[in-house]
């Protein structure tokens, strides 16, 4: 509870004053507790940065992850898939979610040079990905995927509506607006299981 309650303070310091400004005594005041205490748990500055950055990514990975999970756990029907993937739109699209937090901290460039937290990152993707791959095979597998979409396809294109909206947010191009992107999400729903519903009606 303690490393926890450390993590999450340094993750509020990263985002607060950003590595420069990073202070482990704002850290420990935050976390309400010593300095000391502080590095009886990690070994330097550097090791609390690197722990932090991939605490708060699979926090926020794992989290989103099981956003895109729950809804597909039980589904048997064409009909109940599509649900589903209505209700995964509409969660995704929750302010509350942390998504711009994750990628301001997985985009800072030590985690691309400190080995812990790069290797830290890296198991966060294969968690999720495990996590998300195993309630999508039976998908296939009861014949409710249109045909051509491997569950693994499925999977990465849902991934990436997830995830790639956040990393693409701000003022571009591509900025869609809120009520475009949803229209969007949903044909693309209901084109992945059209043709399974067709066969079934």
């Amino acid at each position: 509870m303690t490393r926890d309650r450390i993590l999450e303070a340094a993750a509020k310091e990263i985002e607060a004053n950003g590595l420069t400004q990073f202070r482990v005594k704002r850290v420990a005041s935050e976390a309400n507790i010593s300095v000391a205490l502080l590095y009886s748990y990690f070994e330097d500055r550097e090791g609390l940065i690197a722990a932090t950055i991939v605490h708060r990514f699979r926090q926020v990975l794992v989290g989103t992850a099981e956003i895109f999970t729950k809804p597909l756990r039980s589904v048997e029907t064409s009909e109940q898939l599509q649900r589903a993937l209505h209700s995964m739109i509409a969660e995704a699209q929750s302010p509350e979610r942390d998504n711009a937090r994750l990628m301001r901290i997985e985009g800072i460039s030590f985690a691309r040079h400190n080995p812990v937290a790069r290797d830290g990152l890296a198991d966060a993707r294969r968690e999720a990905s495990t996590m998300i791959i195993e309630v999508v095979r039976p998908l296939a597998e009861k014949g409710l995927l249109t045909e051509g979409m491997t569950p693994v396809a499925f999977a990465r294109i849902w991934y990436a509506l997830f995830f790639g909206q956040i990393s693409l947010e701000g003022e571009h191009d591509l900025a869609i607006p809120q009520d475009e992107w949803l229209t969007a999400l949903d044909t693309l729903a209901d084109g992945i299981i059209a043709h399974t519903i067709r066969q079934t009606t």
